[in-house]
């Protein structure tokens, strides 16, 4: 009976490792599907609902020679003070979950860092008067005799090209202008009471506009679906205002070294991400992606031409303009690395640095899980003669730097030890069916084994009680022997 047991258990082993070896791809992906489910009570939904905390660095610019921008021989000089050290904690309100979709807004709670190296807050900085640039900016195509009110106006609030402020007011805290302060006024007009970069935004929600994301785990996991209920913005013309891509927290499975796209209202468009080498980042192995021409306006990809907004700027350097409110606000990466040397060479103290500056992001190929982004964007205001306004007159055409951010995340060491088992296990699948073969394969030998002795036992058996064969002549014992009977 055992001789049986031991058969079919080997056909067992056998059968079951080969039906895993032939199945292991399906059973992979059905076990990421459950481990990227996106239900309330997930991890996935728990972390995406509520990051952890973020470090990010902030990098002002301190402008060092503001008297002489109307002398056009010397050139704007720049010193980058930083890094503002802040925890950024990004979570996501109004949340409504349909049959393959959510709906939600977003908020940014932002901390300042105080116990790790860096710049004190109360750091003294010039820099660019981004109220009054923007008037100007705004200005610029107004009749003369408007221009002359404007600039009757800004004469009377003594405003500057620049303002002197700490490092803390010009960030959150804000700061009192004396333009904003009349303009906030005005019934109908929406804007803010103090000046300041991020004056009002800490905490607030829907800064961002209203997302309608792709939850189902397939090809279109985490795509965005909708901003603001609409599948397109407003902000450029023709194809470049299609939302499409990413959050930017989720990617489908099964990556491909070809491209990623990201969709982001910070940049007012989606973001092409190519894909450049295959890394290892402790011990994970993983693709990298480089927005190299994000910020491309015709000039290398002739089809982002409907970036320009109606004046083509050398690449690298890309007009939000629309999307600010109608301010000359123009993005880059951190001391415009990758763009145009134009930019550069217009100002000073530019040190463009590929390891610091580059925007990328890793993935895990097989879960589209993020190992590692580091994502750094530079704020410049555009200056230039308006004529009528005496403020702008004599001006340069300048894009000037404000500042940069830089976030940069890294996978923990709990993350990449899960990522590095789940790596591992087309290895371990290989192994499993090798020794299930194996120990399947001896069950059978034994099996068999035991079967041909114990057939060869019984047949020795059956030999020994065979009677034996006596002689023709009966023998006879010595001592019975007569006399008579001769013997040869």
């Amino acid at each position: 009976m055992w001789t049986v047991c031991l058969l079919f258990t080997g056909i067992f082993l056998i059968c079951f490792g080969s039906c895993v070896f032939i199945f292991f791809e399906s059973i992979y992906d059905l076990l990421l599907n459950y481990g990227l489910r996106f239900e309330p009570n997930s991890e996935a939904y728990q972390g995406w609902a509520r990051s952890p905390p973020v470090e990010t660095n902030i990098y002002l610019f301190n402008w060092t020679n503001p008297e002489d921008i109307k002398n056009h021989s010397v050139k704007p000089e720049f010193e980058e003070l930083g890094p503002y050290r802040f925890y950024e904690i990004k979570g996501k309100s109004n949340i409504s979950m349909f049959d393959d979709y959510v709906n939600y807004k977003t908020y940014t709670s932002s901390f300042f860092d105080e116990k790790k190296e860096g710049r004190n807050l109360s750091d003294v900085i010039n820099s660019i008067n981004t109220v009054a640039v923007s008037i100007g900016y705004q200005a610029r195509f107004q009749g003369y005799w408007t221009k002359k009110m404007i600039s009757l106006g800004i004469s009377s609030r003594s405003a500057q090209l620049y303002v002197t402020k700490t490092a803390r007011e010009l960030l959150f805290d804000g700061y009192d202008d004396p333009i904003l302060g009349i303009i906030s006024k005005i019934p109908f007009v929406d804007a803010p009471e103090k000046g300041g970069l991020f004056y009002g935004r800490n905490g607030t929600i829907g800064l961002d506009g209203t997302y309608s994301v792709h939850y189902k785990n397939d090809e279109h996991f985490g795509e965005v679906l909708l901003w603001d209920g609409k599948k397109e913005t407003n902000f450029f013309s023709g194809e470049c205002n299609a939302v499409k891509g990413s959050g930017g927290e989720f990617f489908p499975l099964n990556r491909k070294r070809d491209q990623i796209v990201m969709f982001s209202s910070d940049l007012c468009k989606s973001l092409v991400l190519e894909y450049v080498e295959d890394v290892t980042i402790k011990g994970v192995h993983g693709y990298k992606y480089s927005a190299e021409y994000g910020f491309d306006n015709g000039t290398v990809h002739p089809e982002n031409a409907c970036f320009c907004n109606g004046e083509c700027i050398p690449t690298g350097v890309f007009n939000i303009s629309s999307c600010r409110q109608g301010s000359p606000s123009f993005l880059s990466f951190p001391h415009f690395y990758n763009a145009d040397l134009v930019y550069q060479n217009a100002v000073k103290g530019m040190k463009p640095n590929k390891t610091l500056h580059e925007f990328y992001m890793i993935l895990e190929p097989k879960s589209g899980v993020v190992m590692e982004v580091q994502a750094g964007m530079q704020l410049n205001m555009l200056i230039q003669r308006v004529s009528s306004i005496s403020l702008y007159d004599k001006l340069p055409k300048i894009f000037m730097p404000v500042f940069h951010i830089t976030h940069k995340v890294e996978m923990t060491d709990e993350i990449a030890s899960g990522l590095r088992m789940l790596q591992s296990l087309p290895e371990y699948c290989n192994y499993f069916f090798y020794t299930t073969l194996m120990l399947g394969c001896s069950c059978i030998f034994f099996a068999l084994f035991s079967l041909f002795c114990c057939k060869k036992e019984k047949v020795e058996i059956k030999y020994d009680n065979e009677p034996v064969k006596t002689s023709l002549y009966e023998q006879v014992p010595m001592s019975e022997k007569k006399a008579d009977i001769v013997w040869t």
